[in-house]
């Protein structure tokens, strides 16, 4: 389930999505009715809504000007929030979103004085996470309710919370109250084992992280160590195990403390952050995997030799980059330490009905197929349960790289145009430059082995009222070759797709 579906009721998901609906359109007015028709809302509702809409603007910004015209019709020039800054303002208003801030920031929290101060029932409370609370659910997760809050392994209650605020704000705010002094001594301290602090984003993705960190110890809801990381981290001096006790004031044990400098190590091995090919970090963690025996780095280096075979003949370098190695461990070091679903955004952020085109289709069953026989291997026990989650992202990661051309069927394409090179000479140089496309000049003989015909004229379509035809009207901009080639995409996307 996306993000919005989890964090949202009805009302609020249906004003965000005609937001983002309004927010994605290139049109500097839009008529309602087209809205209604395009949304499946009927007008009255469609209306309801965009005056609603256009309130929260004005809260959003003070000096907005109201996106209402007469005669049914919409100013987008108006439109004066950002995608992420209206997200924010309805997550204000969404319980499951005020529940976790007022948990994390309060110093006692209970579910009496939640509903006290956002005058909620409690059974409404319910109600309303109930999504949330089953997404939660996959990772051993629950929500707690005498002292308000989260309950499970400490580590994955800690991704989830950044996951779940992290996409609700995007960096444009820092919703939890802490020490901004203490906060920037622990970033600085630990700002190199993370490949995300060389990027600006990354800053901030670390900040929110820190956050909650320093939230949760405070409120004395301590990691524990665990022994799956001694080949990575044990009499390891990269890993500083000492730092952290004079960066909070929450007094530690010595156990606690080495908790706690083990999951910020953990945080920097997670996920595949590694982007930037120079970066010190990646160059230590593929040193650091390969220094001792370990599962983790055999598997990825049996993968490697599998796939250089398998998926890229051609190009067998590709497993060799050390971007790509490093991703690989990251994503498996995940794993191997929680053998189970653990939160991740690309889960929250990717449809998971999305349907696989023809190459991704290939690339999905020869990474399975390594998995099958991977998991009957003793020393590969730790995939038992959690292969397909290492295949999907295993797929994912190598999927830019993959060449999916030699399995998908290319568009074919007709130009029913004036005879004349200069009007249709951009056309075909456009057309050359889409790897998926193969153009010729209209054969009316072939009218129904064409996925698309491009024409200046209607008359194919009146005379043959069932063929794909795209109008370009003459004389066309390279502005409305855009939406051509948005059509060709989304006609190739849909003959490539596979419905296994």
């Amino acid at each position: 389930m996306l993000y919005e579906e989890l964090m949202f009721d009805a009302s609020l998901l249906l004003r965000f999505n005609i937001f983002k609906y309004l927010n994605q359109s290139t049109k500097q007015v839009l008529a309602i009715s087209q809205l209604s028709e395009d949304l499946d809302l009927n007008y009255q509702q469609s209306v309801i809504e965009l005056n609603e809409i256009d309130q929260e603007l004005a809260e959003i910004r003070p000096n907005h000007e109201t996106i209402m015209m007469r005669a049914g019709k919409v100013n987008l020039e108006n439109l004066n929030a950002t995608i992420d800054e209206y997200r924010y303002h309805l997550l204000q208003q969404a319980v499951p979103f005020q529940f976790i801030l007022y948990f994390l920031n309060e110093e006692n929290p209970t579910i009496e004085q939640f509903c006290e101060k956002y005058f909620v029932s409690r059974s409404t409370v319910s109600r309303k996470i109930d999504k949330l609370k089953k997404h939660l659910k996959r990772f051993n997760i629950r929500f707690t309710y005498t002292e308000a809050g989260m309950s499970g392994d400490e580590r994955l209650i800690r991704l989830a919370l950044f996951d779940l605020l992290w996409l609700g704000t995007r960096g444009i705010e820092c919703p939890l109250d802490v020490d901004q002094h203490q906060l920037a001594k622990i970033m600085d301290t630990y700002k190199d084992y993370f490949p995300l602090s060389r990027t600006y984003f990354g800053n901030q993705e670390i900040k929110l992280f820190t956050s909650i960190n320093m939230i949760r110890v405070s409120n004395k809801k301590f990691v524990k160590y665990d022994p799956r990381y001694n080949f990575l981290m044990k009499d390891n001096p990269y890993y500083d195990f000492t730092s952290l006790r004079e960066l909070v004031d929450v007094p530690m044990t010595t156990r606690q403390l080495k908790g706690e400098s083990s999951f910020i190590y953990f945080l920097a091995h997670y996920s595949p952050f590694y982007t930037i090919r120079d970066d010190q970090s990646m160059k230590q963690t593929i040193h650091d995997f390969d220094a001792r025996p370990n599962p983790v780095n055999d598997f990825v280096m049996e993968f490697c030799t599998f796939a250089k075979k398998a998926l890229f003949p051609d190009r067998p370098e590709i497993m060799d980059d050390p971007l790509v190695v490093a991703n690989m461990l990251n994503i498996t070091f995940g794993y191997f330490i929680f053998r189970q679903p653990f939160p991740s955004i690309i889960e929250l952020v990717l449809d998971p009905e999305a349907k696989q085109t023809r190459g991704e289709y290939i690339l999905f069953q020869n990474i399975q197929n390594f998995m099958q026989l991977a998991k009957e291997n003793p020393s590969y026990s730790f995939i038992s349960s959690i292969h397909p989650m290492i295949t999907r992202a295993f797929k994912r990661l190598l999927l830019p790289y993959f060449n999916q051309f030699p399995y998908a069927h290319n568009l074919k394409v007709g130009i029913a145009l004036e005879h004349n090179a200069i009007f249709v000479r951009d056309l075909y140089r456009f057309l050359e430059d889409l790897r998926f496309i193969d153009a010729e000049p209209y054969d009316v003989s072939l009218k129904d082995d064409y996925d698309l015909i491009i024409s200046s004229s209607s008359l194919l379509k009146k005379e043959k009222p069932n063929i794909q035809l795209y109008q370009l009207d003459f004389p066309y901009t390279k502005n409305e070759l855009v939406p051509l080639y948005l059509e060709l995409r989304n006609i190739y996307d849909k003959k490539n797709r596979v419905y296994e």
